[in-house]
């Protein structure tokens, strides 16, 4: 599920037209955005260019005789059509200069960027892709303090200046962003089961409306799952104005209802039938909206 106000920067403006577009998932649509430049607007739009495209790659009926991971496959197919669009976005820019008396075309240096992440950093894109599967806020947020971090702000790293030969999609040595490790919770995941435990306990129910708990439920998550308390009231403060089981589109409801079922299933195993049982309850609620 993509939550578009990550893309609300700066926050307060009004953002219908651009979240009309970026909830776009066609693949026309994701195509046309893409030839368009629509996804060369900042380096946030950029990782979503790519999550929506590699969401529309592996519907492609012949993946499945790929041998490589989807990500990786996605990502060499990328590479294969970029140079064109590289060339069109500068030949964009020098007519933009020539017409605008030298200003600069902001989308050709996102579009460097691209160039540069796909070709010598597509281990960091490849990890986005595969934990944005799961949970993609949470790996919006890796990917973009990472590609802060070690990429933007920091000079000894200035893309203009890598070496020539593009890095492995897998290397082994370069460091690779976390994200979230197979088979542990996401921080929705563990939103979520505390709303289940209110369910089925005499617990207070989980109020996300109040930002004066951030500090002290920031630091109750962090206990248990060792997430930083910095990336928890992100968290909390995403789900301050939205419910926890919104969908906007065919697709996020999918996987909201596979993140639900996964949940329910460890439960059932773990002998927490009533968990499960209640997780079971939401999937039958959302899964109405399947059939409407």
């Amino acid at each position: 599920m993509v939550d578009l106000t990550l893309f609300h920067d700066p926050p307060g403006k009004d953002y219908s037209m651009a979240d009309s577009l970026n909830r776009r998932t066609g693949r026309l649509a994701c195509y046309l955005l893409e030839w368009t430049g629509w996804y060369n607007h900042d380096i946030a739009q950029r990782l979503l260019g790519h999550y929506r495209l590699f969401q529309v790659y592996k519907k492609d009926p012949d993946h499945i005789f790929r041998l490589m991971p989807l990500s990786e496959a996605y990502i060499l197919h990328y590479r294969s059509t970029h140079q064109a669009k590289y060339i069109l976005s500068k030949i964009v820019s020098l007519l933009y200069s020539i017409g605008t008396l030298g200003r600069h075309y902001l989308a050709v240096e996102i579009e460097t960027f691209n160039r540069s992440l796909i070709n010598y950093h597509a281990h960091i894109l490849q990890q986005f892709l595969d934990n944005a599967e799961e949970d993609f806020t949470s790996a919006f947020h890796t990917a973009m303090e990472y590609l802060h971090e070690h990429l933007l702000d920091n000079p000894s790293n200035n893309m203009s200046h890598q070496i020539t030969a593009p890095r492995s999609l897998t290397t082994p040595n370069a460091p690779i962003p976390s994200g979230k490790p197979k088979g542990v919770f996401s921080k929705k995941q563990i939103l979520i089961l505390f709303d289940l435990l209110t369910r089925t306990a005499r617990m207070e129910k989980l109020d996300l409306t109040k930002p004066n708990k951030y500090d002290a439920l920031a630091e109750l998550f962090h206990a248990l799952t060792d997430k930083s308390m910095s990336s928890w009231k992100q968290e909390l403060n995403d789900y301050k104005h939205k419910d926890l089981y919104a969908f906007h589109t065919q697709g996020e409801l999918n996987q909201l209802i596979a993140i639900l079922s996964n949940m329910a299933e460890l439960f059932r195993k773990a002998g927490f039938r009533s968990i499960a049982a209640l997780a079971d309850k939401k999937i039958r609620e959302l899964e109405q909206h399947r059939r409407n």
